[in-house]
């Protein structure tokens, strides 16, 4: 299959969850000086390419963006982070070669509500990699969360304001909504999956289109959107829709469907993005 590319599915206005990881899982910050380069080039990029930065946070061997772009100019931005932290980065540590793996990731935000449960997700990185407490995530200082309990010292190229008012929340609202997310970042990704697999049958749309239309609504195209589609075939197999009719909705075979039901199970327990993705779409879709 030919792989799309990414200039392709870039826009005006539009609203990007990136992730970029070090290759082969290694540090991409090795120390505080590493971490205050990468957000000076943040910085440029931000100003350069027109980019309205809304949430951010670096972790050791990876870091999360959640940005809108002016322009369609997604991979320009990117192309411009990226290439600067990993030259800076060699020619500090004396090492040659790829740092980061791939480009990296980009996911598109169509929803406001899961606008907001990204920027939680993002900022919650450090809680549940055991580097800040839960009760007071806003103790890392290298993400962008502790500017939201602080907008006074919080840099002008961090779009708080605009945030909250895309997603149509106060600050106080926002903070109380990541804290209350901290303290549940225990919970087991089982209990989700046991309340979809016995999510009650009449309460659920009954045709499979209907589900799929609200999909198109909601999330944006699921022909360009692998995560979303595998994700909602995942969904329509534990509710008891027959593989043969989603196989033929979907355009692919019967064992197709099979496989990637199977894929998103190890991902969603593996992977706690996929089990907010798949949060949503319950919340979304099936209610």
């Amino acid at each position: 299959m030919v792989r799309r590319n990414r200039t392709d599915i870039e826009d005006k206005n539009a609203i990007y969850h990136i992730i970029g990881k070090g290759v082969e899982g290694a540090a991409i910050f090795t120390d505080d000086v590493d971490r205050n380069k990468f957000v000076q080039l943040l910085q440029k990029m931000v100003n350069f390419h027109k980019v309205h930065l809304f949430s951010y946070v670096l972790m050791d061997t990876h870091f999360h963006l959640l940005l809108k772009t002016e322009e369609a100019n997604l991979s320009q931005a990117m192309q411009f982070l990226n290439s600067s932290y990993a030259h800076w980065f060699n020619y500090k540590h004396m090492r040659k070669g790829h740092l980061f793996q791939d480009r990296y990731k980009s996911y598109l935000i169509l929803n406001f509500q899961y606008l907001l449960n990204i920027s939680s997700y993002i900022n919650l990185n450090p809680v549940e990699a055991g580097m800040v407490d839960a009760s007071e995530p806003e103790k890392y200082k290298w993400g962008s969360f502790r500017y939201f309990i602080s907008q006074k010292d919080a840099p002008p190229w961090l779009k708080i304001t605009e945030f909250l008012q895309l997603c149509e929340i106060s600050t106080n609202e926002f903070i109380n909504f990541i804290k209350k997310n901290s303290f549940e970042k225990n919970k087991k990704i089982d209990i989700l999956l046991n309340e979809i697999t016995n999510f009650n049958q009449a309460t659920l749309p009954k045709n499979i289109d209907y589900i799929l239309a609200k999909a198109d609504k909601y999330f944006g195209n699921i022909n360009t959107n692998k995560n979303l589609r595998n994700l909602l075939i995942f969904v329509l197999v534990k509710e008891g829709y027959k593989i043969t009719e989603i196989a033929r909705l979907f355009h692919i075979t019967r064992q197709s469907v099979l496989n990637i039901n199977n894929k998103m199970q190890k991902n969603i327990e593996s992977d706690p993005l996929f089990s907010l993705w798949l949060s949503n779409i319950k919340i979304s879709l099936l209610s």
